[in-house]
C-alpha cells in the first residue's frame, strides 16, 4: 500500500499597512490623514484585523520614533532596497518568511471591508500572490495584495535582476487575479487635490472620477 503524503497546510494570513512612504505629493504623512475618524492606517489596520492572525504597520524611522509607544505592532523598514518593496521584503525577512502577508497600501481611503473580505475568500494559497485586477482590467493592481511566502524568493530574484517593483514581479509569476466589485476603491489618493474629493465623495455621496 503507498503512502499518500497529506496536503501541505495553507499558510496562516498576517496583515501588513504599508504606512512608510514619503507622503511628498500629499505634503502630510498620508498615512495620518483622517476620512473615517481616525488615522488611515488605523482604519487599515482594523479592517484587515478581522481576517488575519495578526496586522503589523510598515514604517519609516521618524514614524517608528513617533508612533513607539501605541497598540500598534510596528516593522521598521530596513531592507535594502528602496521604494514600494521595502516594506513587504521587511516584513518577511524581520518578521516571517513562512507566513502569507496580506499587504495594503495607506492611500486606498475608499477601502472596504467587503473587497478585503472578497480578496480573502479567493485567495489561491498554491500560487505565488492574489491580487485584484486593476481598474482598466489590464493588470494587476498591487495596492492591495496577498503575499505567498513563495513570493519572497521571487522578490529577491527581482531585486537582483535590477526589477525591484510589485507589478513587475507580480506580472511574471503565477498569480491569482480576482475581480474587484467597485474599481473605485482602489483610486489612490496622493495629492491635497485627491484627498479633497477623497473626503467629498464621503461626506455627500459623489463618485470621484
Amino acid at each position: 500500500m503507498t503512502s499518500t503524503k497529506p496536503p501541505e497546510p495553507t499558510p496562516a494570513l498576517l496583515g501588513l499597512v504599508l504606512a512608510g512612504g514619503r507622503s511628498t505629493r500629499m505634503g502630510v504623512d498620508k498615512s495620518t490623514i483622517d476620512y473615517h475618524g481616525k488615522p488611515q492606517f488605523e482604519y487599515l489596520h482594523d479592517l484587515l484585523s478581522p481576517y488575519c492572525d495578526d496586522v503589523f504597520v510598515s514604517v519609516n524611522a521618524e514614524q517608528a520614533n513617533q508612533w513607539a509607544v501605541g497598540r500598534f505592532k510596528l516593522i521598521e523598514d530596513q531592507a535594502s532596497v528602496a521604494g514600494p518593496l521595502v516594506g513587504i521584503l521587511t516584513a518577511f525577512q524581520q518578521q516571517s518568511a513562512h507566513h502569507a502577508w496580506l499587504a495594503v497600501v495607506c492611500d486606498l481611503p475608499l477601502l472596504s471591508e467587503q473587497s478585503i473580505r472578497k480578496l480573502v475568500e479567493n485567495r489561491n494559497p498554491d500560487k505565488m500572490a492574489t491580487v485584484f485586477w486593476d481598474s482598466d482590467h489590464r493588470f494587476p493592481d498591487p495596492s492591495i495584495c496577498i503575499w505567498e511566502p513563495a513570493a519572497y524568493p521571487a522578490i529577491l530574484r527581482a531585486i537582483e535582476a535590477g526589477a525591484p517593483f510589485p507589478r513587475t514581479i507580480l506580472m511574471t509569476n503565477d498569480i491569482e487575479l480576482v475581480e474587484i466589485d467597485n474599481v473605485r476603491e482602489l483610486i489612490n489618493a496622493n495629492t491635497p487635490d485627491d484627498r479633497a474629493v477623497i473626503r467629498q465623495h464621503l461626506q455627500t455621496g459623489k463618485h470621484p472620477s
